[in-house]
């Protein structure tokens, strides 16, 4: 039989060359040495230091933590402030999502954007925020009510993770709740059934593995964060801080070590079932479905709308008051205007922003380059080892910033890798902190890509590397930018994995903050917070206006 003619001729995908091969497991085997370098083994550090003593295998700082009362009270005041804030902010945020999803309220569109306004802000700018307004020289407690109680302690720390985690539940709970069947409140309606009946029985059930996936990521933020119980806690200890105390207050590098192992089984247990119960949630929503368009009435609808504006009002409230605390001489004493605490080359704030956004920006791309090039190697080349590239690709994301930011510290701090007190530890912290979401990003993106596109490339002599720069990457372009966005502000606010590797001249944005508010000088942390916000919310709208791509946060 004849060959069909050349018009008629499909062009059957070549398999790869031995020298795509190659390149696939060098590029495989660079990946996984960079992970196990910068991901296990500072892990790997701290677990050793915990059970080494007088170079020998021991148990006895363990035995010594349980021994101290202090310190195993740690661990109950961590699980009582991640407790109650966990409480408290999925049944605001709940409630906040309910309201915007199946009410018609004026002005839905402003308080979205009112509500995940705490997204482009370190956790402790709220909670410097709550101490303008019910510190010891607070606007309400002392200025107007006269009042001699604070919020520092344990009331302030929820407060804080409140404010803190309220948008990461709301992103999760509006997600599901805006999806919700109207078949299923049609049957119930047919069958009798109003107003709170319908709630329990119908809105709840079909929405619990939203509520639990946002209660497990709520509670892993809170038990890992660094920055409000540092700001606002007071003498009230929790895991994240007495990792800080014991290697700065006390030099005991031991028992710090030991303290991160305490604290990472909570967090990894959070972070297990925040993702079971993720899955389990996006099992349950379907293509099928139509939106339950249901609207209260009367006494409900401005229940509603008070509940929604109120929580929007607290928000706007201490932002606005952090913000007019820096635009007075001092707070709570003196209410003269001024501009004294945006000098910026006087207290150098000038070169701190510049420097944060310079290594923000470089770990941006690489982080953003990493993700884009993993999720590439992983579901598509799939070579041997891909699984377990993955797996360490996501580990990070499980890990408290306070234990990466002292694994680092241990591991890259005695030779071979001498890096401690460089720029370079502080960027490859950034990108390895933050490489998971970006991985995820991709992941889902590279879901979206007919393989035929690759397939075509390489019909037409294109190697596996010209196929990814040429064909794979301009498709995952938002993914990319989405990334790169995710990890920039990130990097601009965090505090807990960069507090270790901090060294003369390489101050940041966020440890200036710190350092100016454990100095008294509240004003000028003001100030320097709300231009740290003001940079991070410019970026933010130009990366949604101009790059058009959608802007994740978890």
């Amino acid at each position: 039989m004849s060959a069909p003619p050349a018009a008629l001729q499909v062009p059957v995908p070549r398999r790869w060359t031995a020298r795509d091969l190659w390149t696939t497991r060098v590029t495989t085997g660079v990946l996984l040495l960079a992970f196990a370098v910068f991901v296990l083994y500072p892990l790997l550090e701290i677990v050793a230091r915990s059970f080494w003593k007088s170079g020998a295998f021991s148990w006895e700082h363990y035995a010594e933590f349980l021994q101290e009362p202090k310190l195993f009270q740690t661990v109950w005041n961590s699980l009582v402030v991640s407790s109650l804030s966990t409480v408290l902010t999925v049944v605001l945020a709940f409630g906040y999502a309910y309201v915007l999803t199946h009410t018609h309220l004026w002005g839905r569109s402003f308080l979205w954007m009112v509500g995940l306004l705490p997204l482009i802000a370190p956790s402790f700018v709220q909670a410097l925020g709550l101490i303008f307004l019910f510190g010891r020289n607070g606007l309400v407690t002392r200025t107007l009510l006269g009042l001699d109680w604070n919020v520092y302690g344990a009331v302030g720390i929820v407060l804080g993770e409140v404010f803190y985690c309220f948008p990461h539940a709301l992103l999760v709970l509006y997600t599901s709740l805006s999806a919700l069947d109207a078949s299923l409140y049609e049957a119930a309606q047919s069958l009798g059934a109003r107003g709170w009946r319908v709630f329990w029985w119908v809105t709840v059930p079909t929405v619990r593995y939203a509520v639990a996936a946002a209660s497990f990521l709520v509670f892993n933020l809170v038990v890992t964060d660094f920055g409000t119980p540092v700001v606002v806690g007071g003498d009230y200890r929790v895991l994240a801080t007495e990792i800080y105390t014991q290697v700065f207050g006390l030099q005991r590098f031991s028992m710090a070590a030991v303290v991160s192992v305490a604290l990472l089984v909570p967090a990894l247990a959070s972070f297990g079932l925040d993702g079971y119960f993720r899955r389990k949630a996006a099992a349950t929503l379907t293509g099928q479905s139509r939106p339950y368009a249901y609207s209260p009435r009367g006494w409900g609808r401005l229940a509603a709308g008070a509940f929604a504006w109120g929580w929007a009002a607290f928000v706007l409230l201490v932002y606005g008051t952090l913000a007019a605390a820096s635009l007075v001489r001092v707070w709570g004493y003196d209410w003269t205007l001024t501009l004294a605490h945006y000098r910026l080359d006087a207290v150098g704030v000038r070169e701190v922003l510049l420097r944060g956004l310079q290594l923000s920006g470089l770990a941006a791309l690489c982080g953003a380059l990493l993700s884009v090039v993993v999720a590439y190697v992983v579901h598509r080349l799939r070579p041997p080892g891909a699984r377990l590239l993955y797996a360490l690709a996501v580990l990070p994301a499980a890990v408290p910033g306070t234990v990466v930011g002292l694994g680092y510290l241990f591991a890259f701090n005695k030779p071979p890798l001498v890096l401690v007190g460089t720029a370079g530890i502080i960027v490859l912290s950034y990108v390895f902190r933050f490489v998971t979401l970006g991985t995820l990003a991709a992941s889902a993106a590279l879901q979206q890509v007919d393989r035929s596109v690759e397939e075509a490339a390489q019909s037409l002599g294109a190697s596996a590397v010209r196929t990814f720069v040429q064909v794979v990457f301009p498709l995952l372009r938002v993914a990319f930018f989405s990334s790169a966005v995710y990890i920039f502000v990130r990097s601009m606010v965090t505090l807990s994995a960069v507090i270790f590797l901090i060294a003369p001249g390489l101050e940041l944005p966020a440890t200036a903050v710190l350092t100016l508010t454990t100095d008294g000088k509240l004003s000028g942390a003001a100030a320097l917070s709300t231009l740290l916000v003001a940079v991070i919310g410019l970026v933010v709208a130009v990366a949604r206006v101009v790059l058009r791509v959608p802007v994740v946060f978890r």
